[in-house]
């Protein structure tokens, strides 16, 4: 009973955060210049849901609803009314959370996909949802304001585009756990970027700080640009995002004390003005520290590759090297005459190891030699047709004593007979490399192994009982010279899902994993029983 009431009452304490978090930002949204009292350019709660669904899932939709609900009922909005909005910021959200979480939605937004996956699901696609039963509301209530349909859906549609592009990103970023520098000279960084952002945006929109000067240099806020380059190159993603949150702060005040250097015949043509920019702004300033981020984890990958392999080729060179050194003073004493059987069963046993260690250097260099091939799209695939059930069966024999050695035991759960038209050495190349992994990482429990086929369709999965894999490390795992942390003890240049990935995808098909953290791992290769049109394998970077 007590983790329950414990899971309980952390839900429990989620849900009224969020409902707090969303309640307070809503106020602040709607107290500027709101058309009807319930279009805003200046709509944060829209960020505050979408972070929190996609960091606690959408079983906290609950919260948004019913906070949307009491917002709108505090400015006065008619029950009926404000249900309908809730359920449309409710919608929003959920479908934004559950759309990027489909396509593999990383919140640390350090790849350009995940950025314009932000951009285009939640900025520009989900946003429309909650504009569009806004602007039905409006309506059917009667707003005055809501006879022009396009100025007040792009009103807003645009409060909250700038909450999914400016406070998602921010609450998103800062909520993955990093280590805090310790040096001195960052720190002063730190504050020498916080320091020239308050002057420029004071500068560019409250014609403060030497304001003069600049309208001599010309009017408009790429003077900000610097800045906002800086902090996307010093500082990432938690640079640009907190510095865009100050702009847009100061960017707000200047239109509310009519001194910006936006012109504007009413506050709420000043506001949209900075919200526009805002959001076009933090865009593109997202997008430029991903790609940053990418190239900094691609030299990363690079270095780290180059210590793997030096490690991973030099142990089973020193390996054979001493086994050949071995089997040459067994070859000498026998050449001497010194020795009898037994120097020769020493001498088939050195040959043995050696041949085996040559197997495994073979193995690596493949792995090299396919990454090669994947980089210039150059992987073959000659298709015959593919007994997969037989396959399976003779890799589970070949590797059967292996498993034993470390306590595992294969049961297969075979039809008699799957036949497709494949590449046979590469969809066993994938199956062999699955395998292994279910060996290695099994902890000796039992490995299942299984195909089952529908229709055109086929379906072949191996099955651990070990470690398991956390949700963060799942999309990770099948790119280009990613490990787990646990896989330092078992060796490996980090190539085999993503090979395996790339062959799948040659076929038409695909390769997931289904896993939990402590419950093992089931990874599924799907696969077409014909092959249509192959796609052209890509390096993916890390």
């Amino acid at each position: 009973m007590a983790p329950v009431r414990g899971q309980l009452y952390r839900r429990a304490t989620e849900m009224a955060s969020l409902f707090a978090a969303y309640l307070v930002t809503a106020r602040v949204g709607l107290s500027f210049d709101a058309l009807g009292g319930i279009a805003t350019t200046v709509w944060p709660p829209t960020g505050v849901a979408l972070a929190s669904l996609v960091m606690g899932g959408v079983r906290l939709w609950p919260a948004v609803a019913a906070a949307a609900l009491v917002a709108n009922l505090m400015a006065g909005v008619p029950l009926w009314t404000a249900a309908l909005i809730a359920a449309g910021n409710t919608l929003e959200a959920v479908a934004a959370a559950v759309a990027l979480k489909r396509a593999g939605f990383d919140r640390r937004l350090e790849r350009i996909g995940d950025v314009l996956l932000l951009v285009a699901v939640a900025g520009l696609g989900s946003t429309a949802i909650s504009a569009g039963i806004g602007l039905g509301a409006g309506r059917l209530v009667g707003l005055p304001e809501a006879r022009h349909a396009a100025r007040f859906f792009g009103v807003w549609w645009v409060g909250d585009a700038l909450g999914d592009l400016l406070i998602a990103p921010l609450i998103l970023v800062f909520a993955e756990r990093r280590r805090l520098s310790v040096r001195p000279l960052r720190w002063l960084e730190i504050a020498a970027l916080g320091v020239a952002t308050v002057v420029a945006g004071f500068t560019v929109f409250r014609h403060q700080m030497a304001w003069d000067m600049v309208r001599e240099l010309g009017r408009g806020t790429y003077l900000l640009a610097p800045v906002l380059i800086w902090a996307a190159i010093r500082f990432e993603q938690r640079g640009v995002t907190t510095t865009l949150l100050v702009l847009c702060a100061i960017g707000v005040s200047g239109a509310l004390s009519r001194t910006s250097v936006i012109e504007g015949a009413t506050l709420h043509d000043r506001l949209l003005f900075i919200q526009g920019y805002a959001a076009v702004t933090a865009a593109s300033m997202l997008i430029l520290a991903a790609a940053l981020a990418e190239r900094r984890a691609a030299i990363r990958a690079r270095d780290e590759f180059i210590s793997i392999a030096s490690h991973e080729l030099k142990t089973p060179l020193t390996a054979l090297k001493l086994r050949l050194g071995s089997a040459l003073r067994v070859t000498r004493r026998l050449l001497e005459g010194d020795g009898g059987a037994g120097q020769v069963d020493r001498l088939a046993r050195a040959v043995s190891a050696a041949d085996a260690t040559t197997d495994r250097l073979d193995a690596l260099v493949d792995d090299l030699l396919d990454v090669s091939r994947l980089t210039a799209g150059r992987l073959a695939l000659r298709i015959e047709p593919v007994d997969a059930s037989a396959l399976m069966r003779d890799l589970t024999t070949r590797l059967r004593d292996q498993a034993a050695e470390v306590g595992s035991t294969i049961d297969l759960l075979l039809p008699e007979a799957i036949v497709g038209m494949w590449d046979r050495g590469r969809i066993e190349q994938v199956l062999t490399n699955l395998l292994s992994n279910a060996i290695k990482y099994g902890m000796g429990k039992p490995i299942r192994v299984g195909a089952e086929a529908t229709g055109d369709s086929v379906r072949l999965w191996v099955e651990d009982g070990g470690l398991g894999i956390a949700p963060a490390d799942q999309q990770r795992i099948f790119r280009a010279f990613e490990r787990l942390a646990s896989a330092q003890r078992v060796g490996g240049l980090g190539l085999g899902l993503y090979i395996g990935q790339q062959i799948a995808e040659a076929h038409g098909g695909t390769l997931m994993v289904d896993s939990r953290p402590g419950r093992g791992a089931r990874f599924t290769l799907g696969l077409p029983r014909a092959l249509r049109q192959p796609a052209r394998p890509q390096l993916k970077g890390p």
